[in-house]
């Protein structure tokens, strides 16, 4: 599928387009970090999960915290400690940033 049809299909859910952009620039990174090394397949972050993360976040707009949807979808807590810190590179790299624990509980 490529990127138009993924950003309407996401536009669909409600999502702030501005999310959209994130997610979607965070999402052909992260593809093709992929594609460069030899990662398993069920660790790509496909349409199916990028609907997820917008559909939570049309619902739930107060719940904001994009680093935190991506890495409990991409289970990140479990991967190894390379392909961990690739992964925050390319968060940071997307703009998306890591809250701290005190900031969500005021927000």
């Amino acid at each position: 599928m490529d990127a138009a049809e993924e950003n309407e299909i996401l536009v669909g859910t409600g999502c702030s387009s501005n999310i959209i952009k994130s997610l979607l620039s965070f999402a052909e990174k992260y593809r093709q970090s992929l594609s460069a090394d030899s990662v398993q397949k069920n660790r790509k972050l496909g349409t199916r999960a990028l609907v997820r993360i917008a559909t939570r976040l049309a619902r739930f707009p107060q719940d904001d915290d994009l680093n935190a949807l991506i890495s409990r979808s991409l289970l990140a807590e479990f991967l190894p400690a390379m392909e961990r810190i690739t992964l925050d590179t390319l968060l940071q790299e997307a703009g998306i940033i890591k809250r701290s624990a005190c900031v969500r509980s005021v927000i």
